[in-house]
């Protein structure tokens, strides 16, 4: 079985102090249509307040810092893909970060734009990001005509286009989960990394060394991969093996 295998792979660093970076929609609670709804439930806050306690434990998202808190509390946090950072009470922006969020406000202040041409579209200000939410759009030539636009609006202002789950994303640019996790890990140390997105096999690839798992089955290059209702299993299994 194949908790048995990342068991027992954990099971041999488990003494060597591993840092442990997890992520949030898709891995430790379900995608949703209504994102704005995705509120850690009793069970997962016994799960992160036990990993805080005896690991060294990020929450890795691409949501914004205030929301990613305001679903978890004031846990170590990377937000916005590695935006910005929340580290044992300390808030680390990237460079040029305030730039992208007066360009964001200025996108959200002015998405009616977007809103008349695309009625079932949601837009979502992240204070250094916008998501364009596809969730309610079943239209394939409407998706296609909303990609060309953001695709635009993003070389228009100097931001990434990324495309997820019923998603369109405008990110600060050069920013990536990887280079996020390995700005702040301990080579010296191992580590574990969880996530089920695109941008999580970033994270994978920029730190080939760690344990991946990847969440789903999608072709990825995680040494491992799980069904979104194992991922819960396999972090009660870790607090039982410590």
């Amino acid at each position: 079985m194949i908790l048995n295998k990342i068991l027992s792979t954990i099971k041999q660093i488990r003494d060597l102090e591993p840092q442990i970076f997890l992520d949030y929609d898709g891995t430790l609670v379900p995608i949703i249509n209504d994102p704005e709804k995705s509120y850690a439930d009793s069970e997962l806050f016994y799960i992160l307040d036990y990993f805080f306690r005896k690991y060294e434990t990020f929450v890795v998202t691409g949501r914004s810092l205030n929301e990613i808190r305001g679903f978890i509390g004031n846990y170590n946090i990377i937000a916005l893909h590695g935006g910005i950072y929340y580290i044992n009470g300390n808030i680390i922006e990237v460079y040029n970060y305030q730039k992208y969020v007066n360009v964001c406000n200025n996108i959200y202040d002015n998405r009616d734009e977007y809103l008349r041409e695309f009625p079932n579209l949601r837009v979502y200000n992240k204070n250094g990001g916008i998501l364009f939410h596809m969730g309610n759009i079943k239209n394939s030539d409407e998706r296609r005509g909303l990609l060309k636009k953001v695709k635009y609006l993003g070389a228009r202002v100097n931001m990434d286009t990324y495309m997820g789950k019923d998603i369109l994303e405008l990110r600060i640019p050069y920013i990536n989960k990887g280079e996020a996790i390995k700005r702040i890990r301990n080579t010296s140390r191992p580590a574990i990394i969880i996530g089920d997105d695109i941008t999580d096999e970033e994270a994978f690839m920029e730190n080939a060394d760690a344990i991946t798992i990847k969440v789903g089955n999608e072709t990825t290059v995680a040494k491992y991969s799980i069904n979104f209702e194992l991922v819960r299993e396999l972090l009660i299994d870790i607090i039982n093996i410590k």
